[in-house]
């Protein structure tokens, strides 16, 4: 009984991490040959995150 139970829970637990990898894909940006100058200016402006730098960008 407590195998199916864990069968379950692993089960519930592959789907929705399936469920965030595709939401987080829809997400991405390639920046290509560019991440060097990307993660160069987040260092320099000092920002946390990747959205930082693309909100940034935006507003610009």
């Amino acid at each position: 009984r407590a195998s199916s139970q864990r069968g379950r829970t692993s089960s519930v637990r592959k789907k929705r991490k399936q469920s965030l990898d595709r939401r987080r894909g829809k997400t991405r940006i390639y920046v290509g040959n560019h991440i060097d100058r990307w993660l160069t200016l987040k260092e320099k402006l000092d920002f946390r995150n990747d959205a930082e730098v693309a909100g940034f960008l935006l507003d610009l």
